[in-house]
């Protein structure tokens, strides 16, 4: 039976291929909000009674969906994909193209992702692209060169995992890099393992990475856990563990832990460790030495940027406040838009002091010692300033300051912008600072070194945004520099209550950046959240 993952992106490819058709936006809208509800966990897919009741499905979607369920794609898609362009999905994600210049480009004999980008790079004129279009789909693929999105992967991952249930990712892609130029995974061998990977190939992700034949390695029973610690890397930390086993008179190879000739078992990543004497390491901290591995936050006491059900959110407010407490979370902020992003219902300042009345009713009814917040998220304009007024501001508890429009500006204004909203006083962190959309959109185009300055002398903070859509910021833009002096928050950005277990994603963004725990503001108490504020 397909992924909730699978079906979402089939109601989405089916939203994309009526828009490029030109045919009715509600239907459109409705596709795309069954989508975003199946991904996000909000509704149950294998309940016509349930779907239907559901606010913003129809019927007809409803039945679509419980007969995706069943492994049935929808015919009207199957039809549409003959008809139209074969990675219009995969188009239609790239920064600056909508359905009116994909279908320009499919006039022109463009449908897919590779030739647009041999296309563009031959600098020839292309239908529908706009001078700052074409600036944008450089960055684009400048950043896809960087390889494929972590959270596409992890999802091909969970898909592969069907068929063989002893497939686990290494490398790069187990030790959670945002984009992995050459994913690679490990299995145990046996009876119809090269065989169950040989019915994937090829495989192609987002219309433009391709999977190797040989990136899955079999290897034994006996010899899985070495071959895990051996393959997951990166060679500083193959050089600590075979340091560590050499103290024992044991060596570290490929498919095994030996003594000698000897090999001995290790069906368990844990049994090397056990050999070599050392305590386990998460796959994320092993790119650090010991001393910074030590320091590295570890959890947080709360997330400052989460969504309810009054912007675009999924969950009431009850419902995420008495979520975040069910996870061990000691506070959790409230943060939905500002009045500017009308797609997500942004909320006048008007709204915002009516939601206060409901945050208080709620905060009654939560477990004594839980704190719930209200914050926002509020858009940053062009020229740097905020989409709310500061009267307001001083109100909340938590301000995430975010850019969400006009991604193509020059390094000069991309700078001074996310610089000005830095330097608000009234401003918490800087929510995703890149703005970016792994796989789909690149990162604004800002001087990363002169926002971290910035940062450094205003100690604002900057967002470490677990959401895997995003994982903006990108620990690699820190340079040489790094992390000193800097403030951080590490958030879900959760638009349900299912999206709070983004956090692991954030957290190991965080440790592969060598952060440590002191620099995370939310690793600390909500007393240490709101004097942060009133510090500014």
């Amino acid at each position: 039976m397909p992924s909730v993952r699978e079906m979402a992106s089939w109601l989405d490819e089916l939203a994309d291929r009526i828009a490029f058709a030109g045919e009715s936006v509600f239907k459109v809208r409705a596709y795309r909000e069954a989508a975003r509800r199946l991904e996000m966990g909000a509704i149950d897919a294998t309940s016509l009674e349930t779907l239907a009741a559901t606010p913003g499905i129809g019927g007809k979607v409803a039945q679509k969906i419980v007969r995706m369920s069943q492994g049935e794609l929808p015919s009207e898609l199957l039809r549409r994909r003959e008809e139209q362009p074969p990675e219009l999905p995969f188009l239609l994600r790239l920064p600056g193209i909508g359905p009116s210049t994909a279908r320009k480009l499919w006039t022109a004999g463009i449908g897919t992702v590779r030739l647009l980008q041999e296309h563009l790079g031959s600098g020839e004129e292309l239908p529908g692209l706009a001078v700052n279009q074409r600036r944008q789909l450089a960055r684009a693929f400048a950043e896809y060169r960087l390889g494929a999105p972590l959270p596409e992967l992890m999802g091909l991952t969970e898909e592969l995992r069907a068929d063989n249930s002893s497939l686990s990712p290494t490398g790069d892609l187990r030790r959670l890099e945002p984009t992995v130029l050459h994913p690679r995974w490990l299995a145990k061998a046996g009876d119809g393992a090269k065989e169950s990977w040989r019915n994937h190939l090829p495989l192609v992700l987002q219309g433009l990475w391709e999977i190797s034949p040989d990136a899955v390695t079999l290897v034994d029973e006996a010899g899985l856990g070495a071959a895990q610690v051996w393959h997951t890397g990166p060679p500083s930390f193959i050089s600590e563990v075979q340091a560590a086993l050499g103290r024992r008179d044991l060596r570290l190879a490929a498919d095994g832990v030996y003594r000698g000739e000897q090999r001995l078992a290790c069906p368990l990543e844990e049994d090397v460790f056990a050999a070599a004497g050392m305590t386990w390491v998460a796959p994320a901290l092993r790119g650090l030495d010991p001393a910074a591995r030590r320091d590295a936050p570890l959890a947080v006491q709360g997330d400052l940027h989460t969504h309810s059900t009054w912007s675009d959110g999924l969950a009431d407010i009850a419902s995420m406040a008495r979520a975040a407490a069910a996870r061990g979370y000691a506070y959790l902020a409230v943060t939905d838009h500002s009045q500017g992003l009308k797609v997500a219902n942004g909320l006048t300042p008007e709204r915002f002091r009516q939601q206060r009345r409901e945050i208080e009713a709620v905060r009654r009814q939560l477990p004594a010692g839980f704190t719930l917040l209200q914050g926002c998220e509020v858009d940053i304009h062009t020229d740097g300033s905020l989409d709310l007024p500061d009267d307001l501001l001083r109100e909340l508890d938590v301000v995430i300051a975010s850019v969400h429009n006009h991604f193509d500006q020059g390094v000069l204004e991309a700078t001074a912008r996310l610089v000005a909203a830095i330097q608000h006083p009234l401003v918490t962190a800087i929510g995703h600072p890149g703005a970016r959309k792994l796989g789909e959109r690149p990162p604004i185009a800002a001087d990363w070194g002169r926002v971290f300055a910035a940062a450094r002398d205003m100690g604002t903070g900057l967002e470490l945004s677990a959401s895997p859509r995003r994982l903006d910021l990108d620990y690699r833009w820190l340079g040489e520099s790094g992390a000193q002096g800097l403030c951080f928050v590490i958030d879900t950005d959760a638009h349900s209550v299912q999206e709070l277990d983004y956090m692991p994603l954030g957290i190991a963004q965080a440790q592969k950046a060598g952060i440590r725990a002191e620099q995370v503001l939310n690793a600390g108490s909500v007393e240490g959240v709101r004097r942060a504020k009133a510090g500014h």
